[in-house]
């Protein structure tokens, strides 16, 4: 008796070993996902390869580090208040006195509107009792629109930030509006 079960038992092993081909057929792709996207709302950015992307922050939607020994830091994010204020904030951090109006700043476009061009250098003082750093350098940009400001911002030793300067023009004007609600012709799609 115990040797047929026996047998029983090896042969339904055996044939429980063997596992049937699936077959799964794919009907449709995603392109972009909630967690693919980097700055809250529809922007892309096109960053360049030597910057290194790091975690945001609660007032950095989009964090960077680059340059020597990764010494200077690019950021982005929405901020509250006007343009001018903002880059008088800005300008605080130096120890420079704030401007009147935005006439003083030179101009750079980001998606398709024009936008302040802030720079300062000296000592920054960041802030949150951080100690002040010598021989800093601060390149940024604010677009407004409507109620909503976009603050580019690049701090770091001034000589870095001056050979950085053409990347993070380049970066700011790279920056494009995508529509995320849109599936179909105009959207890309990964290459099979």
């Amino acid at each position: 008796m115990r040797l047929p079960v026996l047998f029983a038992l090896v042969a339904l092993f055996f044939t429980s070993c063997h596992e049937s081909e699936k077959s799964i057929q794919v009907t449709e792709t995603r392109v972009l996902t909630l967690f693919d996207q980097k700055y809250p709302g529809n922007l892309r950015d096109r960053p360049p390869l030597s910057w290194r992307r790091i975690p945001p922050t609660q007032f950095r939607a989009v964090n960077f580090v680059g340059g020597p020994d990764e010494s200077v830091e690019i950021f982005a994010g929405n901020s509250n208040g006007a343009g001018l204020s903002n880059a008088n904030r800005w300008l605080g951090q130096f120890g420079l006195s704030p401007v009147p109006d935005e006439s003083t700043f030179a101009s750079i476009e980001i998606l398709g509107r024009p936008s302040l061009l802030v720079e300062a250098r000296g000592s920054y003082n960041p802030g949150m009792g951080a100690d002040p750093e010598e021989g800093f350098a601060l390149l940024g940009a604010i677009r407004e629109s409507g109620g909503d400001v976009l603050t580019f911002k690049m701090v770091g030793p001034a000589e870095a930030v001056e050979e950085m300067r053409k990347q993070f023009m380049d970066y700011c004007e790279s920056l494009e509006n995508v529509n995320l609600h849109i599936i179909g012709e105009e959207s890309e799609t990964p290459e099979s």
